[in-house]
């Protein structure tokens, strides 16, 4: 294995093995599906009209089961040079994606690493030799803005498949050697994009073409055989090219590697890019999905991150959309980059829940609409018990939140935002989402007024309660904000001081301490145990602080 080159002198050669992303879970042999390329047997292949096509869980599957297990077939890492680079990145390699400390370097273009010789060769001989010289000048964009060489390398992918677009009748969905025709049937959303869009994607894949007419040999070896019209050829390759680019654009996976050498390792990338996975391709978005997709050293996997039951679709986010925003935002973000409107269960119960808002006093689960009977009175019906009821109840304890909301407006206090809170938990259920607003006002009142630590935990889990209702715990962005917030708790100067507790806020830090040892169960389905090295410090401040409140609470109830 060679030595370092120059464009990579931070690069420890003291490294210890255990600090690159080896991290791996693989799926058994024996649960393997027959039909689906790198999928459990405990999915199956459909279409639909609305849907298109889809995987739908054949048995009821369980949380934290790992669902497809995909090597992608064409890997874009970036950055491709440390000219852009982050400094504590760990180096991938350009072929594979495997994290290496120690790499071959093509002599060519000096920039492009590979974990070893053998992948060297390989990205040579398909695709490297047509690239290289381009890479040397920067003629690609290596901040990664645009999917022009994906495009590129889906297209001599392709060449060196000889173009076969043919899938084996009767075979599996995928082929280990050959899931070019898989590519090639992936969706594109050229019809629903914009002038302006159409024209930066001709303009880039016209590029791409003059740069290998003009500085590569690839058409003299595509045409060895003289059997073709080289202009022809051109448009063929051309027309390729454009219909990859729209491709990437809708069934990419955004990679954002873990750095599991540095402390929150969720939170810090170490190298990112983009890849082409058509197993994965084939799972539909949903703000509230039930699936979420981890990437490790060289693979993409899906884990379910909560119970998925029998003939329900597999569903993931997508990395570009957040599913904290609010309905509108999110179909702002859909309808832009991906050209659909999301009309998932998520998205379907904010809408409804401004039709309906609220809570039934008879089912107390239900969504109330308001209505007008036929005296004349303002009545609620609810479409869970289908049953109506007097509103005026409801009607009271609105009229009493608008007056605080009205004075809060003017004082800011945070006694008329709680009593906003009371009348909320009234009017809506205790999952309602116009509540996790007033919820995130008061527990940032608490916090930047930092006096009263129990009411920041308080309302802190109030809000994880809710999103975790309508989403899922185990979604990585509420994950990361919960750790957040327990380092927010501790490091707040009153948590060390809490003393003389009732029982209401003996119970909200008992509820807070499990949290804490639950969340620690959560980080392992991202993480192994051995990389939660940042968390041990958090539970050991929590549990002191628990001893210490039990202690008093204990001596107290004694005296007493």
């Amino acid at each position: 294995m060679s030595d370092f080159c120059d464009l990579y002198p931070g690069v420890s050669k003291n490294c210890q093995a255990d600090q690159v992303n080896l991290f791996f879970e693989p799926l058994a042999a024996s649960e393997r599906s027959e039909n689906i390329l790198y999928a459990s047997n405990s999915l199956d292949l459909r279409k639909s009209s609305d849907r298109g096509r889809k995987l739908v869980a054949k048995k009821t599957i369980g949380k934290g089961r790992i669902l497809i297990n995909e090597i992608p077939t064409v890997l874009q890492v970036t950055p491709l040079c440390k000219c852009v680079g982050e400094r504590y990145s760990l180096y991938r390699c350009h072929n594979c994606g495997a994290a290496i400390k120690l790499f071959y370097v093509c002599d060519g273009c000096n920039i492009c690493i590979f974990c070893t010789r053998s992948c060297l060769f390989q990205a040579y001989k398909n695709y490297h030799r047509y690239e290289c010289y381009g890479l040397q000048r920067h003629f690609w964009s290596m901040d990664d803005i645009d999917y022009s060489y994906v495009a590129l390398r889906m297209m001599l992918y392709g060449a060196s498949k000889k173009f076969d677009t043919q899938p084996e009748e009767g075979g599996m969905y995928g082929n280990f050697e050959n899931n070019y025709p898989f590519i090639y049937a992936l969706e594109t959303n050229f019809k629903q994009l914009l002038l302006p869009t159409v024209n930066k994607i001709l303009y880039s894949t016209a590029r791409n073409l003059v740069y290998l007419i003009r500085k590569t040999n690839f058409f003299h070896h595509l045409n060895e055989d003289k059997s073709c019209n080289v202009k022809d050829l051109h448009l063929y390759v051309g027309g390729l090219m454009v219909k990859h680019y729209c491709q990437a654009q809708n069934n990419n996976v955004l990679l954002k590697y873990p750095n599991l050498t540095l402390d929150f390792a969720l939170n810090v990338a170490g190298g990112t890019g983009k890849a082409i996975c058509p197993t994965i391709a084939l799972l539909n978005h949903s703000c509230s999905p039930n699936a979420a997709i981890i990437i490790y050293s060289d693979f993409v996997v899906v884990k379910s991150i909560r119970v998925i039951r029998k003939g329900e679709e597999i569903t993931i986010c997508y990395r570009e959309v957040d599913a904290l925003l609010g309905v509108d935002e999110r179909h702002i973000i859909t309808e832009e980059i991906f050209h659909f409107t999301c009309s998932c269960s998520f998205c379907m119960y904010e809408k409804h829940l401004a039709i309906a808002p609220y809570k039934c006093p008879q089912c107390a689960v239900g969504n109330a609409q308001q209505v007008e009977s036929k005296e004349g009175k303002t009545v609620g019906y609810c479409f869970k018990c289908l049953r109506s009821f007097p509103l005026d109840d409801i009607a009271e304890t609105f009229k009493i939140a608008t007056i605080c909301r009205n004075v809060y407006n003017v004082t800011y206090s945070i006694e008329h935002l709680a009593r906003i809170a009371e009348c909320y938990k009234v009017i809506f259920h205790e999952n309602s989402l116009p509540l996790l607003d007033v919820y995130r006002l008061l527990y940032e009142k608490h916090y930047h007024w930092g006096e009263k630590p129990v009411e920041v935990v308080k309302y802190g889990l109030l809000l994880f309660r809710i999103l975790e209702y309508n989403i899922s715990r185990l979604y990585l962005p509420i994950l990361m904000a919960k750790v957040k917030f327990f380092s927010h708790v501790i490091g707040m100067k009153k948590f060390t001081e809490i003393k003389d507790l009732n029982d209401e806020e003996i119970d909200i830090i008992k509820t807070f301490v499990g949290e804490v040892v639950n969340v620690k169960r959560d980080l392992r389905f991202y993480l192994p145990a051995d990389k939660c090295h940042f968390y041990p410090p958090i539970q050991l401040k929590v549990h002191t602080m628990f001893q210490r409140v039990m202690f008093k609470e204990n001596d107290y109830q004694a005296q007493a």
